[in-house]
Protein backbone atom coordinates (compact mmCIF):
# COMPACT_ATOMS: atom_id res chain seq x y z
CA UNK A 1 0.00 0.00 0.00
CA UNK A 2 1.39 3.52 -0.94
CA UNK A 3 1.54 5.60 1.49
CA UNK A 4 2.84 8.82 -0.22
CA UNK A 5 1.16 11.93 0.49
CA UNK A 6 -1.27 13.12 -2.69
CA UNK A 7 0.35 17.05 -3.09
CA UNK A 8 -2.89 17.59 -4.82
CA UNK A 9 -4.86 16.18 -2.01
CA UNK A 10 -3.22 18.18 0.67
CA UNK A 11 -3.93 21.56 -1.11
CA UNK A 12 -7.60 20.68 -1.90
CA UNK A 13 -7.58 20.05 2.38
CA UNK A 14 -6.19 23.27 3.09
CA UNK A 15 -8.16 25.15 0.71
CA UNK A 16 -11.07 23.69 2.24
CA UNK A 17 -10.05 24.04 5.39
CA UNK A 18 -9.40 28.24 4.11
CA UNK A 19 -12.79 28.07 2.83
CA UNK A 20 -14.54 26.72 6.10
CA UNK A 21 -12.52 28.89 8.03
CA UNK A 22 -13.61 32.51 6.33
CA UNK A 23 -17.21 31.23 6.15
CA UNK A 24 -16.83 30.21 9.82
CA UNK A 25 -15.30 33.64 9.85
CA UNK A 26 -18.38 35.39 8.23
CA UNK A 27 -21.03 33.97 8.88
CA UNK A 28 -20.48 32.85 13.33
CA UNK A 29 -17.56 34.50 14.81
CA UNK A 30 -18.23 37.81 13.30
CA UNK A 31 -21.65 38.26 14.01
CA UNK A 32 -20.64 36.94 17.11
CA UNK A 33 -18.65 39.24 17.71
CA UNK A 34 -20.71 42.33 16.41
CA UNK A 35 -23.52 41.35 18.83
CA UNK A 36 -20.92 41.25 22.16
CA UNK A 37 -20.10 44.50 20.75
CA UNK A 38 -23.34 46.06 20.96
CA UNK A 39 -24.04 44.14 24.25
CA UNK A 40 -21.28 45.15 25.99
CA UNK A 41 -22.17 48.80 24.49
CA UNK A 42 -25.48 48.26 25.78
CA UNK A 43 -24.14 47.35 29.18
CA UNK A 44 -22.06 50.08 29.44
CA UNK A 45 -24.82 52.68 28.40
CA UNK A 46 -27.11 50.85 31.00
CA UNK A 47 -24.36 51.24 33.50
CA UNK A 48 -23.76 54.96 32.72
CA UNK A 49 -27.81 55.49 33.14
CA UNK A 50 -27.84 53.65 36.31
CA UNK A 51 -24.91 55.67 37.61
CA UNK A 52 -27.28 58.85 36.57
CA UNK A 53 -30.10 57.85 38.35
CA UNK A 54 -27.85 57.08 41.35
CA UNK A 55 -26.76 60.61 41.13
CA UNK A 56 -30.31 62.06 40.35
CA UNK A 57 -31.62 60.02 43.25
CA UNK A 58 -29.66 61.02 45.71
CA UNK A 59 -29.99 64.62 45.33
CA UNK A 60 -33.35 64.09 45.16
CA UNK A 61 -33.02 62.72 49.00
CA UNK A 62 -30.99 65.18 50.10
CA UNK A 63 -33.41 67.81 48.64
CA UNK A 64 -36.34 65.77 50.52
CA UNK A 65 -34.31 65.71 53.52
CA UNK A 66 -33.93 69.34 53.87
CA UNK A 67 -37.26 70.03 53.09
CA UNK A 68 -38.61 67.63 55.37
CA UNK A 69 -36.00 69.17 58.09
CA UNK A 70 -37.43 72.97 56.68
CA UNK A 71 -40.80 71.87 57.30
CA UNK A 72 -39.95 70.60 60.83
CA UNK A 73 -38.75 73.76 61.55
CA UNK A 74 -41.36 75.36 59.92
CA UNK A 75 -44.34 72.84 62.06
CA UNK A 76 -42.23 73.78 65.22
CA UNK A 77 -42.23 77.50 64.69
CA UNK A 78 -46.32 77.45 63.81
CA UNK A 79 -46.81 75.08 67.35
CA UNK A 80 -45.18 76.91 69.43
CA UNK A 81 -46.88 80.53 68.23
CA UNK A 82 -50.08 78.81 68.42
CA UNK A 83 -49.37 77.80 72.13
CA UNK A 84 -48.29 81.12 72.78
CA UNK A 85 -51.35 83.28 70.95
CA UNK A 86 -53.58 80.45 72.94
CA UNK A 87 -52.05 81.21 75.79
CA UNK A 88 -52.46 85.00 75.38
CA UNK A 89 -55.92 84.80 74.29
CA UNK A 90 -57.07 82.61 76.87
CA UNK A 91 -56.25 85.09 79.93
CA UNK A 92 -57.25 88.19 77.52
CA UNK A 93 -60.62 86.26 76.97
CA UNK A 94 -60.91 85.79 81.01
CA UNK A 95 -60.10 88.71 81.86
CA UNK A 96 -62.69 90.24 79.21
CA UNK A 97 -65.37 87.80 80.42
CA UNK A 98 -65.04 89.20 84.20
CA UNK A 99 -65.54 92.61 82.90
CA UNK A 100 -67.84 91.69 80.25
CA UNK A 101 -71.10 90.90 82.50
CA UNK A 102 -70.88 94.33 84.45
CA UNK A 103 -70.67 96.45 81.65
CA UNK A 104 -72.62 95.07 78.87
CA UNK A 105 -76.08 96.53 79.80
CA UNK A 106 -74.42 100.11 79.83
CA UNK A 107 -72.77 99.41 76.12
CA UNK A 108 -76.41 98.33 75.08
CA UNK A 109 -77.54 101.54 76.57
CA UNK A 110 -74.95 103.86 75.17
CA UNK A 111 -74.85 102.16 71.75
CA UNK A 112 -78.97 102.68 71.76
CA UNK A 113 -78.56 106.19 72.67
CA UNK A 114 -76.14 106.35 70.03
CA UNK A 115 -78.57 104.78 67.41
CA UNK A 116 -81.00 107.93 68.09
CA UNK A 117 -79.11 110.19 66.02
CA UNK A 118 -78.81 107.44 62.59
CA UNK A 119 -80.74 107.10 59.93
CA UNK A 120 -84.47 105.23 59.86
CA UNK A 121 -85.88 103.39 62.77
CA UNK A 122 -85.72 100.13 60.80
CA UNK A 123 -82.54 100.01 60.30
CA UNK A 124 -81.41 101.26 64.02
CA UNK A 125 -83.98 98.54 65.46
CA UNK A 126 -82.52 95.80 63.39
CA UNK A 127 -78.88 96.92 64.89
CA UNK A 128 -80.41 97.30 68.71
CA UNK A 129 -81.90 93.71 67.93
CA UNK A 130 -78.40 92.52 67.26
CA UNK A 131 -76.68 94.05 70.13
CA UNK A 132 -79.17 92.67 72.49
CA UNK A 133 -79.07 89.17 71.31
CA UNK A 134 -75.11 89.25 71.32
CA UNK A 135 -75.24 91.17 74.49
CA UNK A 136 -77.78 87.84 76.15
CA UNK A 137 -75.16 85.01 74.27
CA UNK A 138 -72.16 87.03 76.42
CA UNK A 139 -73.93 87.55 79.35
CA UNK A 140 -75.33 83.33 79.15
CA UNK A 141 -71.60 82.39 78.87
CA UNK A 142 -69.68 84.96 81.25
CA UNK A 143 -72.75 84.72 84.11
CA UNK A 144 -71.97 82.57 87.37
CA UNK A 145 -74.70 80.34 88.69
CA UNK A 146 -74.55 82.39 91.76
CA UNK A 147 -76.58 85.25 89.40
CA UNK A 148 -78.82 83.08 88.11
CA UNK A 149 -79.55 81.51 91.96
CA UNK A 150 -80.28 85.53 92.62
CA UNK A 151 -82.58 85.86 90.33
CA UNK A 152 -84.57 82.73 91.18
CA UNK A 153 -84.50 84.35 94.42
CA UNK A 154 -85.81 87.67 93.31
CA UNK A 155 -88.85 86.09 91.52
CA UNK A 156 -90.00 84.21 94.37
CA UNK A 157 -89.66 87.26 96.48
CA UNK A 158 -91.33 89.32 93.78
CA UNK A 159 -94.79 87.03 93.83
CA UNK A 160 -94.14 86.69 97.72
CA UNK A 161 -94.54 90.76 97.44
CA UNK A 162 -97.46 90.74 95.57
CA UNK A 163 -99.44 88.50 97.99
CA UNK A 164 -98.76 90.73 100.27
CA UNK A 165 -99.27 94.45 98.41
CA UNK A 166 -101.99 92.97 95.62
CA UNK A 167 -104.45 91.23 97.76
CA UNK A 168 -107.11 92.38 95.48
CA UNK A 169 -105.19 91.07 92.37
CA UNK A 170 -104.35 88.00 94.01
CA UNK A 171 -108.08 87.14 95.41
CA UNK A 172 -109.08 87.76 91.49
CA UNK A 173 -106.44 85.88 90.08
CA UNK A 174 -107.35 82.62 92.56
CA UNK A 175 -111.52 83.04 91.73
CA UNK A 176 -110.19 82.60 87.67
CA UNK A 177 -108.65 79.72 88.80
CA UNK A 178 -112.17 77.49 89.51
CA UNK A 179 -111.89 74.29 90.69
CA UNK A 180 -108.78 73.51 88.52
CA UNK A 181 -105.43 72.57 89.68
CA UNK A 182 -103.25 75.61 88.02
CA UNK A 183 -99.86 74.37 86.09
CA UNK A 184 -96.97 76.74 86.55
CA UNK A 185 -94.95 76.97 83.62
CA UNK A 186 -91.65 78.09 84.34
CA UNK A 187 -88.58 78.53 81.89
CA UNK A 188 -85.48 79.05 83.28
CA UNK A 189 -81.61 79.76 81.87
CA UNK A 190 -80.09 76.76 83.84
CA UNK A 191 -81.61 73.72 85.13
CA UNK A 192 -83.26 74.20 88.49
CA UNK A 193 -81.70 72.27 91.61
CA UNK A 194 -84.54 70.29 94.02
CA UNK A 195 -84.33 72.82 96.61
CA UNK A 196 -84.83 76.03 93.81
CA UNK A 197 -87.92 73.84 92.67
CA UNK A 198 -89.60 73.39 96.33
CA UNK A 199 -89.27 77.02 96.48
CA UNK A 200 -91.48 77.65 93.96
CA UNK A 201 -93.62 75.27 94.35
CA UNK A 202 -94.20 76.72 98.17
CA UNK A 203 -94.42 80.25 96.64
CA UNK A 204 -97.14 79.41 93.54
CA UNK A 205 -99.11 77.12 96.19
CA UNK A 206 -99.23 80.51 98.49
CA UNK A 207 -100.18 82.60 95.53
CA UNK A 208 -102.81 79.76 93.99
CA UNK A 209 -104.03 79.52 97.83
CA UNK A 210 -103.43 75.62 96.56
CA UNK A 211 -101.44 72.89 95.37
CA UNK A 212 -99.78 74.25 92.05
CA UNK A 213 -97.84 71.45 89.19
CA UNK A 214 -95.01 72.97 87.64
CA UNK A 215 -93.69 72.34 84.39
CA UNK A 216 -89.82 73.09 83.72
CA UNK A 217 -88.47 73.87 80.70
CA UNK A 218 -84.47 74.94 80.12
CA UNK A 219 -84.13 77.79 77.73
CA UNK A 220 -80.33 79.22 77.96
CA UNK A 221 -81.36 81.99 75.53
CA UNK A 222 -82.88 83.67 78.71
CA UNK A 223 -78.66 84.26 79.09
CA UNK A 224 -79.59 83.96 83.08
CA UNK A 225 -82.58 84.09 85.44
CA UNK A 226 -85.98 82.55 84.86
CA UNK A 227 -89.77 83.63 83.29
CA UNK A 228 -92.65 82.18 85.12
CA UNK A 229 -96.43 82.19 83.85
CA UNK A 230 -99.38 80.97 85.77
CA UNK A 231 -102.50 81.25 84.26
CA UNK A 232 -102.78 85.37 83.45
CA UNK A 233 -99.76 86.05 85.50
CA UNK A 234 -96.14 86.53 84.04
CA UNK A 235 -93.55 87.02 86.16
CA UNK A 236 -89.54 87.28 84.31
CA UNK A 237 -86.43 87.83 86.24
CA UNK A 238 -84.55 86.94 83.49
CA UNK A 239 -81.45 88.88 81.75
CA UNK A 240 -82.92 88.37 78.38
CA UNK A 241 -86.65 89.82 79.40
CA UNK A 242 -84.52 92.73 81.08
CA UNK A 243 -82.98 93.30 78.01
CA UNK A 244 -86.02 93.26 76.17
CA UNK A 245 -86.78 96.07 77.96
CA UNK A 246 -84.07 98.06 77.45
CA UNK A 247 -84.99 97.38 73.64
CA UNK A 248 -88.72 98.41 73.99
CA UNK A 249 -87.85 101.72 75.91
CA UNK A 250 -84.65 102.59 73.07
CA UNK A 251 -87.17 101.82 69.73
CA UNK A 252 -90.17 103.84 71.64
CA UNK A 253 -87.30 107.28 72.27
CA UNK A 254 -85.88 106.36 68.74
CA UNK A 255 -89.79 106.75 67.24
CA UNK A 256 -90.25 110.03 69.21
CA UNK A 257 -86.71 111.49 68.25
CA UNK A 258 -87.51 110.73 64.72
CA UNK A 259 -90.77 112.18 65.06
CA UNK A 260 -89.13 115.61 66.39
CA UNK A 261 -86.65 115.62 63.60
CA UNK A 262 -89.25 114.87 61.47
CA UNK A 263 -90.92 118.57 62.57
CA UNK A 264 -87.85 120.87 62.67
CA UNK A 265 -87.39 123.16 59.31
CA UNK A 266 -85.17 121.84 56.70
CA UNK A 267 -81.56 123.30 57.26
CA UNK A 268 -81.11 125.32 54.03
CA UNK A 269 -77.42 123.73 52.14
CA UNK A 270 -74.19 125.76 51.76
CA UNK A 271 -72.15 125.93 49.10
Amino acid sequence: MDLTPDLQTILIQIVNFLVLGVMLYYLAFRPIMRSMEKRAAERKRLEQQLGEERVELAQSREALEARLVHAEEEADTIVTAAQEKATDTRATMVQSAREESERILAEAHAEAQRLRSQATVASQSQTIESILEISAQLIGRVAPPEAHDRLVQQLSDRIWEMGRSEMGRVEDFRRSLGDRTPTAHVVTARPLSPEQQGLLARTFTALADRHVDLEVQDDSSLASGMRVRLADIVVDSSIAGQLELLRDDTLAALQEAEQVLRQLPAVPSTQ
